[in-house]
């Protein structure tokens, strides 16, 4: 979109790790420069509640893969920084017009390295969102800013979790283009909290942070089972004296006593109708 779009075009993404997402871009002889921002360091957390550990020659680690399958002439357009974004002086990158944010996972992280990148992308450009499902309110909280600061822009909310915001002409062209293969937003937003919940729920079980209830738990259990047991014993007494009751009372309507004083209650009842 971005290179059929814009001639020689600069490419700036946060968080490279192994270098995976540069060699499609590297590779575009329309790429004119290609920026990598990333700390690397020795953990980062995620929103998911758990901390991802990085080698600490990891930037080697992903000049060696981008040398296997990048010739030399390519690797010279791009440029690194090992340091967070804001660290990086607006006069040593070119202007941008594809952002990438996939560096540390956390809504406080994201928005803030998308704060920054609105000091670096040109007017018309685009930013992009790895793992869109784990920094969603980083995004709507990013979107709730362009507005505020009046900034035109649309959102696109892909399936496979990038989120793409188009800025300026780009609000429309990735309506157009992507906009068909864009999620529902409200279903897109509630699924990726709902996972996430489970995601902080499942890490905090593992590290083992819940307290064992297993014994509480067969007790209470033990408790009621016997309260069961009572209340079917006096259930069962009850349809006892109920069956009892029952035929007591057929019995009494068989007797002879019961059917000669039949006339004595009807006048009784008579009687007491008539008084009313």
């Amino acid at each position: 979109m971005i290179s059929g779009s814009v001639a020689q075009y600069n490419y700036l993404e946060i968080g490279s790790d192994q270098g995976g997402s540069l060699v499609p871009i590297l590779r575009d002889p329309n790429c004119a420069r290609a920026i990598s921002v990333d700390l690397r360091p020795e953990k980062q957390p995620d929103e998911r509640g758990i901390s991802f550990y990085y080698p600490l020659d990891g930037e080697a680690r992903m000049l060696d893969n981008l040398q296997r399958f990048l010739p030399p002439d390519k690797l010279d357009r791009l440029t690194i920084f090992g340091c967070d974004i804001r660290d990086v002086d607006v006069a040593d990158v070119p202007n941008i017009d594809l952002a990438l944010v996939d560096g540390e996972h956390t809504n406080t992280a994201c928005f803030s390295d998308a704060d920054r990148m609105l000091d670096l992308v040109k007017d018309d450009s685009v930013i992009a969102f790895h793992d869109s499902n784990l920094i969603d309110d980083a995004i709507q909280n990013f979107e709730r800013m362009l507005a505020r600061l009046k900034i035109e822009h649309s959102t696109v909310l892909l399936p496979d979790n990038v989120g793409a915001i188009g800025l300026g002409r780009f609000a429309k062209i990735i309506t157009d283009q992507l906009g068909p293969l864009s999620a529902s937003r409200s279903e897109f937003f509630a699924d990726a909290q709902l996972k996430r919940w489970i995601s902080v729920a499942n890490s905090i079980r593992n590290r083992g942070l819940l307290p064992d209830r297993t014994e509480e738990l067969k007790l209470e259990i033990s408790d009621l089972r016997f309260q069961l047991v009572e209340e079917k014993r006096t259930s069962e007494k009850l349809q006892r004296e109920l069956e009892a009751a029952r035929r007591q009372v057929g019995m009494l309507l068989q007797s002879t006593s019961w059917k000669v004083t039949a006339p004595l209650r009807y006048g009784a009842g008579l009687f007491k109708r008539t008084r009313r």
